[in-house]
């Protein structure tokens, strides 16, 4: 067996290129029976230190020490078998710590810690854990020290007991209740929404206690519900005094003047399509046809970075928010209404100022030539996605000829555009979300999955060129900038993505080959196997995030992408918009007495690369706070709608196996809720981590991700968000006799 010193000394050779653990296993000649092993030394040796992951999860000998003249490590330095990482809890006691560097960034495999092992840390804690083995869920270990608590407030329930006022924690992150023993005093009333304080967690039995710091009203009650997320994750609803002075200046820059040195597209028939219920638009579209078939896209984002002075007090506050958040019924945005809804959103028959890129397409849609333009429109009609379909589908009703002309030139090239990203490698997946009907009072009457009409893939597409072209240019001219990067599948979840296809019987040969990927989807498409194969296939994925590291992005098959798109509601767009008229050849007008700062090449190099990193990462962590925030608020409002059925039955999907039980989702309402083990009695089911599945040890019965199994609403705890269900009658899929793939081969 290959030992430490051997893989040490060949990673820190100077013939070595960086290898994923796979093929390092193959260089070792490592036998399959021994690949296993082999992976536990590598993994014990990262946590180490001996040697790191590097970019594109491949491993690099480790960063010297820090010494005189020195670099410092990436990686934290601390005693062997011991991680530094954010502690992350489940509403079942056991946790996991998530590496990370000095600078936040993510390393490594999660680590399991188990319920008697927490140190009383939560979610969002930065904790230090000791390595203490193996078992089921990969390396186990301690939190040995609670480094920095994540988060001070938390929200919760006001209940009166009979040993005493106590506040019951919203949302898992506390599983312990507080005592609060000055209640009367905040004025809080039994079963109010309250946001507390903790003074003391609960140690070796003892109860813990906080201190009531806002009610915020009665549970129940109009609004509270997405108050209580906004305060759970510390989302800022309001801006300061100096923020909106700054943006009300800002909106008065928007005259004449502002017009000046700017493309004129004012006459060009341009539109928006956006959701129903959109707030402000951000992106336009213009298509043009050239009589030897080819054509010009043009994608006119709204330009932000006019109005946003790098530096000011309005700046600040958007690279702190770095995103708007899209709640159910209302949106925290990144910028006051006054711009974001203003002069800054691309109004219908309003002059507005915008960034332009003009994509010259051949005949296959395969882009040439690039044009980039500080410009202004008017546009000529907004859309929205029903609309644009009705008018696609022959029903434009009053429309003006333009404007479905133009609609259906989009749909020709969008498609053209799509077959050409398909042959690329492009992904597309089957995984709705879920739309929700709310009425006045902001409750939940109707829940259904979101529409997929061909336009929203015609303005997806376009986007995507965009962005694309504009990275692209950036990059061109050697410029740092915050790209959109996404890794392709590590190690273990492309083999446990591969073992789980042979076990339904489709036939994968590399997990991480996005042809095959995609064409295992599209196989499947329409049958039963299928949302279970996308689900995976999602499920295997790394998540998407902001870098200036030079990557590509793998779902999309771009070497080279960043978001320049969405610039009212994203940071990231907003400086790769300051970045755009350097390469647009100059800077862009500025307003009389502005304090625009873009970066230029002569900027010092090391400070830009910091400092684009560092608002990189913070991106990244408000990109997940926003998402988790949504994703609990749509979970509260469907649990508060499903109260009032509980005992009804309905045929689910599974989406998610465990040792303790199977996830099933309504494919009406897409919340899952968990089944039990206990709870399946015909026979004794044993978990299968290779099938992600559930095996009844006497019927060969399986209940897989995708199985489709009848449940019955039992039980919901909205404060520790619980879904429970019972299976109506024992269903799943027996072992198949023949692979999906070779029944649907000709003859």
């Amino acid at each position: 067996m290959t030992t430490r010193d051997q893989i040490k000394a060949h990673i820190e050779s100077h013939h070595y290129h960086p290898l994923r653990l796979r093929r390092l296993a193959r260089f070792f000649d490592v036998a399959e029976e021994e690949y296993a092993q082999f992976r536990s030394l590598v993994k014990e040796m990262i946590s180490a230190g001996d040697v790191e992951i590097g970019p594109h999860g491949k491993l690099v000998a480790a960063a010297a020490e820090k010494g005189p003249g020195g670099k410092t490590p990436k990686k934290a330095r601390h005693e062997p078998g011991t991680v530094r990482g954010r502690f992350s809890l489940s509403s079942r006691g056991f946790g996991f710590v998530m590496p990370e560097s000095e600078e936040g960034e993510s390393l490594g495999e999660d680590l399991f810690v188990p319920p008697d092992a927490t140190l009383g840390a939560v979610t969002n804690d930065l904790v230090l854990a000791r390595i203490t083995g193996k078992g089921r869920k990969g390396f186990q270990g301690r939190v040995v020290e609670i480094l920095e608590r994540g988060q001070v407030r938390f929200v919760g329930t006001y209940l009166g007991t009979p040993e005493g006022p106590i506040v019951r924690p919203d949302g898992g992150i506390l599983l312990q209740d507080f005592e609060v023993p000055d209640a009367s005093s905040a004025g809080a009333k039994p079963k109010d929404k309250v946001v507390f304080e903790v003074l003391k967690y609960s140690v070796r039995g003892e109860p813990g206690e906080a201190v009531i710091v806002e009610v915020l009203g009665a549970r129940g009650a109009p609004g509270v519900d997405t108050l209580a997320i906004i305060r759970q994750f510390e989302l800022p609803d309001r801006f300061s005094e100096e923020v909106m002075a700054d943006a009300r200046r800002a909106a008065e820059r928007m005259n004449d003047e502002a017009l000046a040195g700017r493309k004129d597209l004012a006459a060009d028939t341009i539109i928006t399509i956006d959701p129903v219920d959109a707030r402000d638009f951000d992106d336009a579209i213009s298509l043009v046809e050239h009589k030897d078939g080819t054509a010009t896209l043009g994608v006119h984002i709204a330009d932000v970075s006019y109005f946003v002075e790098e530096g000011s007090a309005l700046d600040l506050e958007a690279r702190e928010r770095s995103t708007s958040v899209y709640l159910p019924g209302t949106v925290v945005p990144m910028l006051p209404e006054i711009l974001s809804n203003g002069v800054c959103s691309l109004q219908e028959g309003r002059t507005r100022l915008t960034k332009s890129v003009f994509i010259h397409l051949d005949r296959d849609g395969c882009p040439q030539e690039v044009e980039l333009a500080n410009s202004f429109i008017k546009s000529a009609q907004r859309l929205t996605y029903e609309q644009a379909m009705a008018a696609l589908e022959g029903k434009g009703g009053d429309l003006p000829s333009e404007v479905v002309g133009l609609l259906i030139r989009m749909d020709r090239w969008a498609r053209k555009l799509l077959d050409r990203r398909r042959r690329e490698g492009y992904l597309e997946l089957d995984i709705p979300d879920v739309d929700l009907e709310l009425d006045d009072e902001g409750k939940v009457v109707a829940a259904h999955p979101e529409d997929t009409s061909f336009t929203h893939k015609i303005i997806e597409m376009f986007m995507v060129e965009a962005n694309e072209a504009v990275a692209r240019a950036l990059e061109g001219r050697g410029l740092t900038f915050i790209r959109r990067i996404h890794p392709e599948p590590g190690d273990e979840a492309a083999e446990d993505l591969q073992h789980y296809a042979t076990s339904i019987g489709c036939k994968l040969a590399d997990a991480r080959d996005r042809h095959e990927l995609q064409a295992l989807c599209n196989r499947v498409r329409g049958t039963p196997e299928a949302y279970g194969i996308h689900l995976a296939v999602l499920r295997s994925l790394k998540r998407a995030e902001y870098s200036i590291r030079p990557e590509g992005h793998y779902a999309l098959a771009s070497e080279a992408y960043c978001h320049f798109t969405s610039p009212i509601r994203r940071y990231p767009d907003l400086t790769v918009h300051r970045l755009f008229s350097l390469v647009a050849g100059g800077e862009a007008p500025k307003p009389k007495g502005g304090r625009h700062k873009a970066r230029g090449p002569d900027a010092p190099a090391a400070d830009g690369k910091k400092a684009a990193a560092a608002q990189a990462a913070h991106a990244c962590k408000m990109e997940r706070r926003a998402e988790d925030a949504e994703r609990e608020l749509v979970k509260v409002k469907l649990l508060e709608y499903l109260e009032h059925h509980i005992g009804e039955t309905f045929i689910g999907i599974i989406t998610g196996v465990q040792e303790f039980g199977a996830f099933v989702e309504n494919p009406e309402w897409l919340i899952d809720g968990l089944v039990h083990i206990t709870s399946l009695k015909d026979d004794q089911y044993k978990f299968d981590r290779r099938k992600w599945a559930l095996v009844g040890q006497h019927s060969g019965r399986t209940l897989r991700v995708g199985s489709k199994l009848e449940v019955r609403i039992a039980r919901i705890s909205i404060p520790r968000r619980q879904l429970d269900l019972e299976p109506v009658e024992a269903q799943g899929e027996r072992p198949r006799r023949r692979p999906v793939a070779d029944k649907r081969r000709p003859g």
